[in-house]
């Protein structure tokens, strides 16, 4: 099995698990990778605590990790604040196009990307 080259990060912090029900987007995203062979071993997706950025839930962040790394362990501050992956106000179709895209590519979508 090869490493996963993404995580992709979905906020259940109070506003985002309760207020935006980010739990369907987990699952959701969790779904979409399961049922594809060219994402199964590339992206693992899971929850995160909280990103700060309540207003703009639910919000999702697509990481970079990096060679052997361990996409359970929670990325650092700088990992966050220096890669283009944060992606707040998602909805269903917006989370299919951030795994068709950047997770599928690799490059962020420059219309919904916004810095950390």
């Amino acid at each position: 099995m090869t490493a996963p080259r993404f995580c992709l990060l979905v906020c259940d912090g109070p506003s985002c698990g309760v207020t935006h029900d980010s739990d369907r987007l987990l699952h959701l995203a969790q779904r979409t990778v399961a049922e594809r062979a060219e994402l199964r071993e590339r992206v693992a997706v899971r929850n995160y605590t909280c990103f700060g950025r309540c207003d703009d839930g639910p919000n999702v962040f697509v990481l970079e990790l990096p060679p052997g790394g361990d996409p359970n362990d929670d990325p650092s501050f700088e990992s966050l604040e220096t890669q283009r992956g944060f992606y707040p106000g998602i909805d269903a179709a917006k989370l299919a196009r951030v795994i068709d895209g950047h997770c599928t590519t690799g490059d962020p979508l420059a219309d919904l990307v916004e810095p950390y």
